[in-house]
């Protein structure tokens, strides 16, 4: 199957939105909007991000060896484009107000969940690497319902 048409079918599948962020060797944070997250075990407690192999963000986890993963809220639309872009001249995390986890990952203040984690394993896959994070600490700062993206387009979660 071409990518391009398998891209269109894929995208029916509606999923939330995640900004997953490390660190790099001169202590700079990084990130990048992604949808390719779940949660894989209590017990031991890990997720999992699937990234494309040779990307910068796939590297940075690499080399760093953690992560985090920011759930968005639906008013968060603008964060998460502001990571879906090529990189940015300025900051990128100047929109939002961040913090630093235990491993150093940033994570964001009034995101509706957020996970900081070491990696446990990373699997090749097609063009893509799984990587299993060992969560060591998580927080759900503010109940909200998530965005969602649907065939590439934004929309907000169903309210409570």
């Amino acid at each position: 199957m071409e990518p391009i048409a398998l891209r269109s079918v894929l995208a029916q599948w509606a999923s939330g939105v995640v900004i997953v962020t490390t660190i790099r060797d001169n202590g700079t944070r990084h990130g990048m909007t992604a949808s390719s997250f779940t949660s894989v075990a209590l017990e031991p407690p890990l997720v999992s991000i699937c990234l494309a192999s040779d990307s910068t963000t796939c590297r940075l986890i690499r080399e760093s060896g953690v992560f985090a993963v920011n759930v968005l809220g639906h008013d968060h639309e603008d964060i998460s484009r502001r990571f879906a872009g090529p990189a940015l001249r300025g900051d990128r995390f100047a929109l939002g107000r961040w913090t630093s986890a235990k491993t150093g990952s940033a994570v964001l203040r009034d995101a509706v969940a957020w996970m900081d984690c070491v990696v446990a394993a990373c699997h090749p896959a097609g063009d893509h690497t799984i990587v299993l994070g060992l969560v060591q600490e998580a927080a759900a700062p503010r109940p909200a319902p998530p965005l969602i993206y649907h065939d590439r387009t934004y929309y907000e979660g169903i309210a409570r």
